[in-house]
């Protein structure tokens, strides 16, 4: 395995570790916005470019789709009669 790891170019190398580094931050500041365990994200954003990126739009924006609250627009779950954050109350057409 150290053989195989030699044999990477260090150029390639920095660039792949960079990626990984964008992309795990971006995903732990996009978590944290939208209420999601960002640590986890976080963590996930450093395993592999670019799948565990996909994975995480696919699961924020489709599976576990929010929205936003009309009073203090933080990010509430889809079916919320009342917001978590400010407690006020969600309309039935939001």
């Amino acid at each position: 395995m150290i053989e195989e790891l030699s044999e990477i170019p260090v150029t390639l190398g920095i660039l792949i570790i960079t990626l990984l580094l964008i992309q795990a931050t971006w995903m732990f500041y996009d978590a944290s916005k939208r209420g999601e365990p960002k640590w986890i994200w976080g963590f996930f954003g450093m395993i592999n470019v670019p799948s565990s990126l996909i994975i995480y739009l696919v699961t924020t924006r489709v599976i576990m789709k929010k929205q936003t609250c009309p009073h203090c627009e933080k990010y509430i779950e889809m079916k919320s009669t009342f917001c978590s954050q400010c407690g006020s109350k969600i309309n039935e057409k939001n």
